[in-house]
């Protein structure tokens, strides 16, 4: 792995928000978790629950599990998603409910900032506000804290600053915030399928709330 992407997990604050996916012949599951540590190119340290959700998890929290681990580190002027796959490396319980994972070989980092568009592919359906009638469904093909793209049918009459509910679902959730769009254009001649560029309204708190989220599970899905 480079050596500067090693250095950024290394640094990575103590108590950062860790989201955990276990990897089973069926459906993953899902966990959240904090981060213990790290141990330069020798282990992750992760806390272990004791919620319901850990518990029913129980089974497939062994040795040499396969999972996912997604950090958010909030606490650098950019806030960057880190991701990773990795293995459990031991179960330990000597000065808490530890999980150590191995030290990745590979990790993806993504930079969280207002002006960067990130590219995604993540279904999604545009509805009318007021009446909440699906306008267009399709999938956002990029996202950022203030905007995003967003490519489905064609909408009939549809006017720049026009506001449509931008609806996602995500782990048997659905997200929803106002988009306010300010442009459009054919995808292709084939699909008929146009693309709507638009900026979400809200404060920057409530957009986190939306974006966030949706990049932890798009990022190594």
């Amino acid at each position: 792995m480079p050596e500067n992407k090693c250095s950024y997990l290394n640094k990575i604050a103590c108590a950062t928000e860790v989201h955990l996916q276990i990897i089973t012949p069926t459906k993953p599951i899902r966990l959240k978790t904090r981060l213990i540590g790290v141990d330069p190119n020798m282990s992750v340290i992760l806390s272990m629950g004791n919620n319901s959700e850990w518990l029913a998890a129980k089974q497939y929290i062994r040795e040499g599990q396969k999972v996912i681990v997604r950090l958010m580190n909030t606490e650098q002027p950019n806030a960057n998603i880190v991701a990773f796959q990795s293995n459990i490396q031991k179960l330990m319980s000597i000065a808490g409910r530890w999980l150590v994972l191995d030290y990745p070989k590979e990790l993806q980092q993504v930079p969280l900032r207002k002006d960067q568009r990130l590219p995604i592919h993540i279904e999604a359906k545009l509805l009318d506000p007021e009446t909440k009638k699906v306008c267009s469904a399709g999938f956002l093909s990029d996202l950022s804290i203030q905007g995003c793209a967003f490519i489905g049918e064609a909408i009939t009459q549809a006017s720049s600053s026009e506001k449509y509910l931008l609806q996602v679902p995500i782990s048997d959730n659905i997200k929803s915030t106002i988009i306010v769009i300010k442009n459009r254009k054919k995808v292709d001649m084939q699909s008929g399928y146009m693309q709507y560029g638009g900026v979400l309204e809200g404060d920057e708190d409530t957009l986190k709330l939306f974006v966030e989220p949706l990049l932890i599970e798009y990022v190594f899905h």
